[in-house]
Formats: structure tokens, sequence, C-alpha cells
């Protein structure tokens, strides 16, 4: 590759030394033409996958997750709430591609099943790969370099659908070239990163900052295509069958609770009558305790 130069003989000489080039072998080279790079952003801008929440894809250009582009996701601190962000996406995303995987490149935590089965996103299309963080290119100041390598990997990969990337240090040329390899690949890309990395540049068409209130999630929109954001979306914290869910087992250990003292009450007093305190599946227990 020619160094940048602001002298026009410079310039020459390197156009001269390119003149003989054939642009098949440029693209052999990882060289992107203009032509090649305004295509694939004018398709990178039509094609979109639905988030699943009407409220963030109005905010979101195209009306959903850019195709071809990647999408970077600023954290709030130790928290990691990014699964409710994505799952509606990947749920859609899975249904249309039945035999493709996604790839979760160094994610920081285990993923939670029943979360995920719940989400319509199933286990067993979930690959995590946990790149080794102590090789060479760790110990020369680049911790995040094997990370980015592995999703280079992944997104060339024709059964991968889609990339989910924890690159808490990953440099601006790195990402820049995950980035063009999204574009080209025509791949979803989510790359995830702390939330003090939004007073660094980025080459990200889209930018989302996570804040997390209560029970709610609010996405700030950092940088998109179009005009700014008036204000940011509010989603639930947790998927709403999971949060059904976790009710419903909530109330059952409580039910369960409430049994057992009911029926440690009817052993300690076999004549008192426990119809009111025992429930119908222990009431046959209780009349044995009786006798």
């Amino acid at each position: 590759m020619i160094a940048a130069s602001s002298s026009p003989f410079a310039a020459a000489a390197g156009a001269h030394r390119l003149a003989g080039i054939e642009p098949a072998s440029l693209s052999r080279l990882g060289v992107w033409s203009g032509r090649e790079w305004q295509s694939a952003n004018d398709e990178e801008a039509l094609k979109v996958m639905p988030s699943g929440n009407e409220g963030l894809d109005a905010e979101l250009p195209g009306g959903g997750w850019p195709v071809g582009g990647m999408s970077e996701i600023l954290l709030p601190g130790l928290l990691h709430p990014e699964w409710s962000l994505v799952a509606g996406a990947l749920s859609r995303l899975l249904s249309v591609q039945p035999l493709q995987r996604v790839v979760l490149v160094a994610p920081p935590l285990q993923i939670f099943t029943p979360f995920a089965e719940m989400s319509g996103v199933p286990a067993q299309r979930l690959c995590c790969v946990h790149p080794d963080a102590t090789g060479p290119a760790s110990r020369r100041g680049m911790p995040d370099a094997a990370g980015v390598w592995v999703s280079e990997q992944a997104l060339r990969c024709r059964d991968v659908a889609a990339v989910l990337a924890w690159l808490p240090h990953a440099q601006s040329q790195a990402l820049r070239r995950l980035q063009l390899l999204a574009a080209q690949q025509r791949q979803l890309l989510w790359v995830f990163r702390p939330q003090e990395a939004r007073v660094q540049s980025s080459p990200a068409p889209l930018r989302l900052w996570l804040k997390v209130h209560g029970k709610s999630l609010q996405v700030h929109v950092v940088k998109r295509r179009g005009p700014s954001q008036a204000m940011p979306v509010t989603l639930p914290l947790l998927h709403e069958r999971l949060l059904c869910e976790l009710t419903a087992q909530a109330w059952r250990k409580q039910r369960a609770q409430a049994d057992a003292q009911a029926l440690l009450g009817a052993l300690r007093d076999p004549f008192r009558n426990p119809s009111r305190e025992v429930s119908h599946a222990l009431d046959g227990m209780a009349f044995a305790a009786r006798r």
C-alpha cells in the first residue's frame, strides 16, 4: 500500500507503479475500489434486520440493524444487558436461516440457556469462542488481537449468520477492518465495548450507548446516519417471556414454602383441621398424619 503524501510527484509515482496491476489482483490483495465501497454502503443502507421492538426500529436507520455494517454497543460498567437488545433480531435471523449459526467471540458471561430459548434463540445454534488473551499480540499491547482475528474468520464463514464480539480494547484500525469485512460479506456484526469508549472515534456507522434504570434499559443513539436522536428509547431489561417465567417460578417457590409451613403445623398438631392451611396436594399426607 502506498503511503499518503502531499507531494503530487509521489502520487504520480505511486500511480505508475500500480498501473500494471489488474483490478482483480487488487481485489485479491484486499484493496477496495471507490465504486465497490460506494456500492457496499448503498446496499448496506437498504438492507436491515428488524430488532423486534418497534420503538427501537424507529430510531435505527432503515428500521433495523444494518446488514453489512458494524453496530457498536457501549455497555454500562459491569452490567451486561446486551442480550435483551439483540435477542429479537437473532430470533428472526435464525428463523429465516435455519442452517446457520451465531458466533459469540469472547463473551464475558456464560449464556443463560433458558433465557436464550425463551428469546427464540436455540442454544445449539450459538457457537462461543474464547480466544487466547495471553498470546504474543497481547504481550505487545494488543489484548484484543486474537478476538479480532477470530471475528474476521467468522465473518468470512458462509455458515455464520451473525457475529457478536466483545472487544473492550480493540484499536480503531482493527475495528475498521471488521467494518470493511462486514460490508464485504454482507454480515450482521455487533461489537460490544465499555461506555468509556464513546469518546473515541469509531468506524461503526451505528453506535448505541446503553444505560440501566431499574428494570428498564435506555438506549441512546450516539452515532447514526440521519438526524440526531431526540430522546432515548426505553426497553424492558428482561424479555417478556423470561419475566413471566421468573414471576411464575417465584410464585411456585412461595407457594411451596407456604405449603411446607402448613404441613409442619399439621404434623405438630395432628387434630387440627388442615383444610384451610394445606393445599389439596398435601391433604392426603395431612389425613395420614391425623391417623
